[in-house]
């Protein structure tokens, strides 16, 4: 499930930049960035497929223009039953690596911190550049698989992952699935998106967020991401922003 993005909201992480425990790149949401994308492409009639969205689709309905006809799909069919009414035109409940069930392309395909938890990749990839019209666009939003926070996720049995997240974090349990990282790079990203017409993939250097319980394990980390960051070494990302378009 991934969470509906609501606009005109602060980042959580704006008090901790104003005090001066994170950098200035903190100072706005993710979330944001990815709206600017998909505003680009926003118009009259256009068709989307929210991929794992389960009870919150990514858009909400008041947000979406006129005549667009809005997808859902999730692994789990009681997932997309959990929505508020009204939030899709038709939910799937589907596999994101299998092409879908229905014969419909689309305009926009939207994922949001949904990639780094399928098995594979590449096929995931394929079955959404199959589900796209020509020129259609895929804008997702994923964890690096070589992120601190990623690497402390596979070295973890998941429910002890779990349970560091909800106690540590004030996470919510219900909102925590399995990670696997498959090609969850920079690099690996590019050489799988080969073939569509055109391939932008923004990083981000925001992991502190994971490491606010500790003011000395923050600071051990922001010297390691501060210095990632000036370099821009894109195989550390901790975000990737992915635009491609078939």
């Amino acid at each position: 499930m991934s969470p509906t993005i609501e606009r005109d909201i602060p980042a959580d992480e704006l008090d901790d930049v104003r005090s001066g425990r994170l950098p200035a790149r903190y100072d706005h949401r993710l979330q944001d960035v990815f709206l600017e994308q998909v505003d680009r492409r926003m118009r009259p009639g256009v068709r989307i497929l929210d991929i794992g969205s389960g009870r919150a689709p990514t858009i909400p309905p008041h947000d979406r223009p006129a005549a667009c006809r809005y997808v859902g799909t999730d692994i789990d069919a009681d997932e997309l039953a959990a929505a508020p009414p009204g939030s899709y035109d038709l939910e799937l409940a589907a596999d994101a690596t299998r092409p879908l069930p229905v014969d419909e392309r689309f305009d926009l395909i939207l994922s949001w911190q949904v990639l780094e938890h399928v098995e594979s990749m590449a096929d995931t990839l394929n079955a959404f550049r199959g589900a796209l019209d020509e020129g259609g666009t895929l804008i997702a939003q994923l964890s690096g698989s070589r992120a601190a926070f990623a690497l402390l996720a596979r070295a973890l049995p998941h429910r002890l992952r779990v349970l560091a997240m909800t106690r540590l974090l004030g996470h919510v349990e219900e909102e925590k699935f399995p990670t696997r990282y498959d090609a969850c790079t920079d690099k690996d990203l590019r050489g799988l998106l080969v073939g569509w017409s055109e391939v932008e993939i923004i990083p981000f250097y925001r992991g502190g967020s994971y490491f606010l319980f500790s003011d000395p394990v923050l600071k051990a980390y922001l010297a390691y991401e501060n210095r990632v960051a000036a370099r821009d070494l894109r195989g550390l990302a901790t975000h990737y922003l992915v635009v491609a378009t078939r």
